[in-house]
């Protein structure tokens, strides 16, 4: 009796942890197959039918030790006065164990009552389910439709089956049922038949052999049995519930992948046959429902494949690790530390002898002077340093093509995860210069493709749809990095050109101190050569040409700045212009570098998951 309640107790612990295992793995994984979630759930409720009827479970040493009680070492002898006492405490005694043993009783054995009562009631009530069910067979009536009934049994020929399951019509239903475990039969509602479709028809009747197919009115008893066994653990009703919803969810994505309508077609079909109750012992077409139905719609719309590797490896470790029961018991006490021994006594150590006296140490002869250092010679200067050399272009590989690259490419340091897109004119990394070299090594040629590295591990993806959704992304970089570049060629000419104009200036002002140096060389000619008699009009041409001189050298220099001037405003308004555009498409490049980035990250991880990435191996 309390074995059976203890069994209760730890198998109603190990099933609370391994539904949430369960529960964290499904919301983990959303795209795991629902005939995995499906298999899942089934092992909670094995777990826990296992867990009561298993009569040697596993052990698991986890708890403390019990502390041992040492005796004690001194007899302690009783006083007289306490004799009395020491004769009524059996008696005493007596009746206390005597009320522990009647409370140890009542308590497991009204617990165990409650128990029974609740498996009863829970059985009571799958018993009228039951006799509702097969009242339900009882009042429908024959499929007298010999073309239904030969479209039944190909259907069910297709699926593997012996032979089809009978076929009845019903008024009392409003969507296809299957009844029975032992001697199935396929119920049609009467009054919907006419209104649907042969392609809703058709659906239908394979959601339902798909159902005998996979036996699932069968393996559908262990979680019924777990709900009658444990009706009080709120966590196992939950487990069951889930393990229909699964089910339900397995054979509809049976349906759509080998049925040729679409998804939409099959998705109408579950909203027209709506909600109703689920058969005691059967299933149907129909949710229970609204959040089931939703749910079956919502996973209709999940085209993402899972590894069927990684699924079974999921299922293995739940089978190995959560479905033996398992009890937490004390680790084994530590062993008893040796007695001690009496402790050696060390002898004490003979007297040394006495040491002879050290002879007095013999004078050390004075150290002799040094000579004087000889002056080094003075250091030469050092040479001037070289210019240094000015970088090279950088090269694609180490055959020296040129390419023009965009994105972020690390010079020193080596990101722990990095990628290439290679294109037909450029490329868009996210990586070091080794990375871009061994991507060009590892694709082998121009054509476009994807070079991916995690940790050390490296892949190649060529698939065209990849590449085609990321080549806009790559076009848009690219295309912004050519407007930058075409800026910066036309801000270089803007810097020659006022390299011109200064020149300009300087060759203006040059001229005119070269003119008026001419001009004071002849008038100083002249005035030598001229005689004594013509020096006064010799000074009045002097001054007149001087004069002349000045005026011309002030024109042409206020001329040139009124054209520099003037040449000055427009380059230094075009250089704003520049400059406001050239912000522009900086943040323009940065979003796209960023949207690009997360775009190429996103199909990186769906080409991992779905097969599509090449993994390179040296």
């Amino acid at each position: 009796m309390s074995e059976l309640l203890m069994r209760l107790g730890w198998t109603s612990v190990q099933s609370a942890v391994l539904v949430a295992l369960v529960w964290g793995v499904c919301r983990l994984l959303p795209q795991l197959p629902s005939a995995t979630r499906c298999r899942l759930w089934w092992l909670v409720a094995a777990q826990a039918v296992l867990g009561l009827f298993w009569s040697s479970p596993l052990e698991l040493a986890v708890l403390p030790a019990p502390v041992a009680l040492t005796a004690p070492t001194a007899p302690v002898t009783a006083l007289p006065a306490f004799d009395a006492a020491v004769q009524a405490a059996p008696v005493i005694h007596a009746a206390s164990a005597a009320e522990t043993a009647t409370m140890a009783v009542s308590w497991p054995s009204l617990l165990l009552a409650l128990w029974a009562a609740g498996v009863l009631v829970m059985l009571v009530h799958s018993l009228r389910g039951y006799r509702a069910s097969r009242a339900l067979v009882r009042g429908a009536t024959d499929c007298t439709d010999a073309g239904l009934q030969q479209a039944l049994q190909l259907a069910a020929e297709a699926h593997g089956l012996r032979r089809a399951p009978r076929l009845k019509l019903s008024a009392q239903i409003r969507s296809p049922q299957l009844i029975g475990p032992w001697r199935p039969v396929l119920l049609l509602p009467a009054r919907e038949l006419p209104a649907m479709s042969a392609d809703d028809l058709d659906m239908a009747l394979t959601h339902e052999l798909i159902h005998l197919q996979r036996r699932d009115l069968w393996w559908g008893l262990l979680p019924a049995l777990s709900q009658h066994l444990f009706f009080f653990h709120p966590l196992v009703h939950l487990a069951a519930r889930e393990y229909a919803l699964a089910r339900e969810e397995a054979c509809d994505g049976a349906v759509v992948a080998g049925h040729d309508h679409c998804r939409h077609d099959y998705g109408r079909l579950l909203v027209q046959l709506g909600v109703a109750p689920r058969p005691a012992v059967g299933v149907a077409s129909a949710s229970p429902n609204l959040r089931s139905l939703k749910r079956r719609l919502l996973t209709l719309q999940q085209t993402r494949s899972f590894p069927r590797v990684a699924a079974l490896a999921i299922t293995a470790l739940f089978v190995v690790v959560g479905v033996a029961p398992l009890r937490l018991v004390a680790a084994p006490p530590p062993p008893a530390p040796p007695a001690p021994t009496a402790p050696n006594v060390p002898t004490p150590p003979a007297p040394l002898p006495a040491r002879a006296p050290r002879p007095a140490p013999a004078p050390v002869a004075a150290p002799e002077p040094m000579p004087a250092p000889e002056p080094m010679p003075a250091p030469e200067p050092p040479a001037a340093p070289a210019a240094p050399r000015a970088p090279e272009p950088p090269k694609d590989l180490d055959d020296g093509m040129s390419f023009v690259t965009h994105g972020q490419l690390n010079i020193r340091q080596q990101p722990a995860q990095a990628f290439v897109l290679m294109g037909q004119d450029d490329n868009f990394v996210d990586a070091s210069v080794a990375d871009l070299k061994q991507a060009r090594r590892d694709a082998g040629g121009d054509e476009p493709a994807l070079w991916v590295r995690r940790g050390q591990a490296r892949y190649l993806i060529r698939d065209p749809a990849v590449l085609s959704q990321l080549s806009r992304s790559q076009s848009d970089v690219a295309a912004l990095g050519n407007a930058q570049a075409e800026l910066g060629n036309r801000q270089a000419a803007i810097g020659q050109q006022l390299a011109q104009v200064s020149m300009q200036v300087t060759a203006d002002a040059l001229a005119a101190v070269d003119v008026a140096a001419v001009v004071n060389h002849a008038t100083r000619q002249a005035g030598l050569d001229a005689a004594a008699e013509a020096n006064q009009a010799a000074r009045q041409s002097r001054a007149a040409a001087a004069g002349a001189s000045q005026a011309a050298r002030e024109a042409r220099v206020a001329a040139a700045k009124a054209v520099d001037a003037r040449q000055i405003t427009l380059v230094a308004r075009e250089q704003a212009e520049l400059g406001r555009e050239q912000a522009r498409l900086a943040q323009q490049q940065s979003l796209a570098s960023a949207r690009a980035v997360r775009e190429v990250r996103t199909a990186i991880d769906q080409a991992l998951a779905s097969g599509k990435a090449q993994r390179l191996i040296d």
